[in-house]
């Protein structure tokens, strides 16, 4: 087989994230990422084709919020720092010619970020949810006339969502978050400046509210009570909240994307494996049919006007794009690519394949067309989580492993969310058990087909808790492997836990079983094992990391140093300055080129030449 390779610093790679939809579905708005360089981009949604235009002139950066208004113009909340505690702008950019006006109106304070509401009342055009910090938050209103910014009212908690009650913008339903991390529907009295709670079913779930139509009101809400979440609905005023069946599947993810204009009908997305699958769901008969499309991804949030449908969409060789489903005469689905350059043939398909596993067969993604077998070079890639999964989308890592001729398998092995309720539940307070055994075995028939054919044993790859398992896998079976990339590790579940800073991050490994890290093979602590490592190791991690602090990386690589481990040789580390996100998804480019180097130079001899370069993106920070 030959490999063309495609130098990696020719791809750019594009991303359209934070979508959001005016109330009258004619417009539309996103940010767009071509690797670090981040555009907001105004789309025109007046007919069945979507287009879209960059506004280059606004300066923005990832976190921004942008609301489309009705009228075509945008509100855009952004932070001009990396540092949180400086004010957020408020700008609303009116369309002029081919371009847009830029008007300031004021700056907030948002220590922890804060998003956007439009307002069903023409006297104001927004409201802007500010989240203070974890125990308070700040509602303020936005006016077409000074004074521009006015606050209306602090409540407990840390808000999220938002869905008004009436037609004044009198009375909003928002989801509060308490400093335990328990979840519930409240509802604000903008004028009395008082709030109530409206939905909660008991003391330690996690309730919210998620969508509401004032046509029908029809409350769409959803809740962990039973120990999964699942979607239910109700009627304002009435007391009864329906769970039916029909809206729950076992071990599936289920997410309420839109109502349809009158508020009669409901648009769900189900995380089917590693596809979204699209569900049709009318409460007044509880049917629920199945939306014919595509395999890919679709994402929050959704607009449905009419007989048309809009949302995030994504496969492995599109990059994220607006997806328009028609459900009238006939069902029709189209992707935009407006904004996309020509070439983008160029991008690596990938197929859904099945592997043996010890419990079962087990999905996955397979990068290098039918024969990627027979590819020298071969990428185990595991995910974060646990609660996770891959998902069939556009990935900028694999492109670029792809695109040097390198082949990936991605497998969505137990504790992978998709495949029902068995599969998910096996890896809880079993982290490094059941899924860790799935990675063996897969390594062990990869490696065994791959030595029949005289190809270099496969590397492990992993991000956050995937790179956990990676660094279990190469240190529980060194012979498997002739390398492991680790991106943003974490040392064991406790030292997590005991390290952290994360209130919130201490609370989920506590609640998924975390703390316990001990069975029959012995502790899942890679501290504890990592001196049987014996691939060469590609360990970094971000040190603006929150989530995962840079300790754990530097805690291991003090130890591997400990017993005799040469850096430079043994092992590479490596410190960026980035944050968890950053590090796990391989955002930046010249991170990217780094991984794929080590992979293609560190499958054993003669398997590609050298490759001394280096990248000047890192520091070592110990």
């Amino acid at each position: 087989m030959i490999n063309i390779v495609r130098p990696e610093a020719a791809l750019v790679m594009p991303d359209r994230f934070d979508f959001a939809f005016s109330e009258n579905g004619r417009y539309g708005a996103c940010l767009r990422a071509n690797d670090e360089d981040v555009t907001l981009e105004s789309w025109t949604l007046t007919a069945e084709e979507a287009t879209s235009r960059p506004i280059t002139s606004i300066t923005t950066r990832p976190g921004a919020h942008a609301l489309p208004l009705d009228d075509g113009r945008i509100l855009l909340l952004r932070s001009e720092e990396t540092d949180p505690a400086r004010p957020h702008d408020l700008v609303l950019l009116q369309p002029q010619g081919d371009g847009f006006a830029e008007h300031r109106l004021g700056e907030i304070s948002a220590l922890l970020g804060g998003y956007l509401l439009p307002s069903p009342s023409a006297a104001r055009f927004a409201f802007v949810v500010a989240r203070d910090d974890p125990g308070q938050s700040t509602i303020w209103r936005l006016s077409a006339s000074p004074p521009w910014i006015e606050r209306v009212v602090q409540v407990p908690g840390c808000l999220s969502g938002g869905v008004w009650l009436d037609g004044h913008a009198g009375v909003l339903a928002v989801n509060q978050i308490s400093e335990s991390h328990r979840s519930s529907g409240i509802v604000i009295d903008l004028a009395e400046g008082s709030w109530r709670r409206i939905w909660s079913v008991s003391d330690r779930s996690t309730d919210r509210i998620v969508l509401y139509s004032p046509a029908s009101t029809l409350l769409v809400v959803s809740s962990d009570a039973a120990g999964e979440e699942r979607l239910g609905w109700g009627r304002l005023g009435e007391e009864t909240v329906h769970f039916p069946e029909s809206l729950h599947r076992p071990g599936h993810i289920r997410r309420a994307l839109a109502l349809d204009s009158a508020g009669e009908r409901l648009l769900v997305e189900e995380v089917h494996g590693a596809v979204s699958q699209l569900f049709i769901y009318t409460p007044a008969d509880q049917c629920l049919r199945q939306l014919g499309g595509p395999p890919g991804t679709a994402s929050s949030p959704a607009s449905w006007v009419g007989d048309l449908i809009r949302f995030r969409f994504s496969t492995p060789d599109q990059p994220p794009t607006l997806a328009t489903v028609r459900l009238a005469p006939e069902l029709r689905w189209s992707l935009s690519r407006d904004g996309e350059p020509d070439d983008q043939a160029a991008w690596a398909p990938a197929e859904l394949i099945e592997l043996g596993g010890p419990a079962g067969p087990i999905e996955a993604i397979a990068y290098g067309g039918p024969d990627w077998r027979q590819c020298r070079h071969l990428v185990v890639a595991l995910h974060g989580g646990p609660l996770s999964s891959w998902r069939f989308e556009f990935d900028p890592l694999f492109q670029c492993l792809a695109a040097a001729g390198i082949a990936v398998v991605a497998p969505n092995y137990r504790g992978s969310t998709g495949y029902g309720d068995e599969h998910l539940r096996a890896a809880l307070a079993h982290w490094g058990g059941p899924d860790l055994a799935d990675v063996l075995h897969l390594g062990r028939d990869l490696g065994q087909d791959r030595a029949r054919r005289e190809l270099p044993k496969p590397v492990v790859l992993g991000a956050s808790y995937g790179a956990f398992l990676a660094l279990l896998a190469a240190c529980h079976e060194p012979d498997m492997w002739s390398a492991c990339v680790a991106l943003a590790p974490f040392l064991s579940g406790p030292r997590l836990h005991e390290s952290t800073r994360g209130a919130a991050v201490r609370h989920r490994i506590a609640q998924l079983g975390g703390l316990q890290h001990s069975d029959n093979r012995g502790p899942r602590d890679v501290l504890a094992v990592c001196t049987s490592l014996s691939a060469p190791l590609l360990l970094i991690h971000g040190t603006r990391d929150l989530t995962v602090p840079v300790e754990q990386s530097r805690t291991l690589t003090r130890r591997l140093s400990e017993s005799g481990r040469t850096e430079g040789a043994d092992f590479e580390y490596l410190e960026v300055d980035s944050d968890h996100r950053g590090v796990a998804l391989a955002q930046r480019s010249a991170l990217r080129q780094r991984v794929v180097r080590f992979c293609r130079t560190r499958p054993g001899p003669g398997a590609a030449e050298a490759d001394d370069s280096r990248t000047p993106i890192t520091h070592n920070g110990r």
